[in-house]
C-alpha cells in the first residue's frame, strides 16, 4: 500500500515541522550614533515671534565615517545642510543647530528633524524637540468682580490686554451694553485697557446683582475675540426680601416685603407710599426697629412701585409690584414701572 505509506510520511513530516521552534528574528543592529544632549530637546516657553535655536549633540559609535542628509523638517524649522557636508568620523561629537520659528503656532508644539544616512541597516534618525508657544495677546483676567457696590458709588474695573512683540493692539467692544454700564477702551501701543464702570443709579428697581458679559474683538490673528465677565452685587443700606413683589396667581392678592438694615442696627421708615395704581399698602411705618414687614394688597393687574424713604439715607428704596397673568401665552411685554413724582426742593 504505497499510497498509504506516502500519506503517513507526509503527516509525520507536517507534525515534526509544527513542533519545530520558530525561526529567530533578525537581530536589531546596534545604534551607530548616540545623542549627548537631552532628548527630546525642551525649548520651554516661547514667545509667538521668538526664534529659538535647538541644539542636538550627535556622537558617532561607528567604526567608519557616517554621512547624513536632511530628509524632512517640521513646520517652522530651518537647518543649514552645510553642517553635514563633512562625514561624521568615528567617535566624533558634532553639535547640530536647528532654527525654530514659532510664528503662526500656539500652545504645546512638538517637532522633529529626519536625517537620512548612508548606512543601509539604519537608514534614518529622528531628532525631536518640543515647546509651548505663548499667545500673542493676553488679558490679565477674563473675569473680575466689583463686589458689593453702594447705590451712590460708581466703581470701575479694568481689563488689561498686552500684546507680545511690541505691535500696537486694538480692542473693540462687540456686544451691546445695558444703560447702567459704561465701557471705555484706552489703547497704549502694545497695551490696551478696557475700563467698565457701573452706574447703580441707572439700575431698574428690584435689580440687586448682575453678571455682565463683554465680548470684544482684537487685531491679533490667533486671538481675534475675547469674552470678559464682570459681576457685582448692590449693597443697599436697607435690604428688602424679596427685592420685588410678584403676584403670579389670580388668587394671590396679598404679599409682604421684609426689611432689614445691612449693618443689623435699628432703622426708621420716614415714609412709605405706592407710586401707581392697583395696589394698597396695609401697614404704616412704625418706630425704629431692626426689622420691619410691610404688606401690600393687589387690587388690579398693573405694575407699580413701593417707595420707601429711611432716616439718614438719601436715596429712596423702590420695590417693584407686578402681576403676571398665568394664562398669558409667552412673555408678555411688561408696562413701564411708574416713577414717583419729584419732591419739591427745600432751600435752607
Amino acid at each position: 500500500m504505497p499510497l498509504r505509506s506516502a500519506l503517513v510520511s507526509a503527516l509525520l513530516a507536517a507534525a515534526l515541522l509544527a513542533q519545530a521552534p520558530p525561526k529567530a528574528a533578525d537581530p536589531v543592529p546596534p545604534a551607530q550614533i548616540t545623542l549627548t544632549t537631552p532628548f527630546p530637546v525642551h525649548l520651554g516657553s516661547v514667545g509667538p515671534k521668538e526664534v529659538r535655536d535647538a541644539v542636538f549633540g550627535i556622537k558617532s559609535l561607528a567604526d567608519h565615517p557616517f554621512h547624513f542628509r536632511v530628509m524632512d523638517l517640521s513646520l517652522g524649522l530651518d537647518l543649514d545642510a552645510a553642517q553635514f557636508k563633512e562625514a561624521l568620523q568615528p567617535g566624533e561629537v558634532r553639535m547640530v543647530h536647528v532654527r525654530v520659528n514659532p510664528e503662526g503656532m500656539l500652545g504645546y508644539i512638538r517637532g522633529a528633524v529626519r536625517l537620512g544616512t548612508d548606512d543601509p541597516t539604519q537608514p534614518f534618525y529622528i531628532l525631536r524637540y518640543d515647546m509651548v508657544v505663548r499667545p500673542e495677546l493676553v488679558v490679565d483676567a477674563e473675569r473680575r468682580t466689583l463686589g458689593e457696590v453702594a447705590p451712590w458709588e460708581s466703581p470701575t474695573s479694568v481689563f488689561r490686554f498686552t500684546r507680545e512683540g511690541g505691535e500696537p493692539v486694538r480692542v473693540d467692544l462687540a456686544s451691546a451694553l445695558p444703560p447702567y454700564l459704561q465701557v471705555e477702551v484706552a489703547p497704549q501701543g502694545p497695551v490696551a485697557e478696557l475700563r467698565a464702570t457701573l452706574r447703580p443709579s441707572l439700575l431698574k428697581p428690584g435689580v440687586m446683582a448682575g453678571l455682565e458679559v463683554l465680548r470684544v474683538t482684537t487685531n491679533a490673528p490667533k486671538q481675534p475675540t475675547f469674552t470678559l465677565y464682570l459681576d457685582w452685587r448692590l449693597a443697599l443700606p436697607v435690604v428688602p426680601t424679596p427685592s420685588r413683589l410678584v403676584y403670579d396667581d389670580a388668587k394671590t392678592t396679598l404679599l409682604a416685603v421684609a426689611l432689614k438694615a445691612r449693618d443689623g442696627k435699628p432703622f426708621r421708615i420716614e415714609s412709605a407710599e405706592i407710586a401707581g395704581k392697583g395696589y394698597e399698602l396695609l401697614d404704616r411705618p412704625g418706630p425704629a426697629a431692626v426689622g420691619q414687614t410691610l404688606r401690600v394688597r393687589r387690587l388690579g393687574t398693573g405694575a407699580a412701585l413701593l417707595v420707601l424713604r429711611f432716616a439718614g439715607v438719601a436715596e429712596p428704596l423702590k420695590v417693584p409690584l407686578e402681576y403676571l397673568d398665568p394664562r398669558a401665552k409667552g412673555p408678555a411685554p411688561q408696562p413701564p414701572l411708574p416713577e414717583p413724582e419729584p419732591e419739591p426742593h427745600h432751600h435752607h
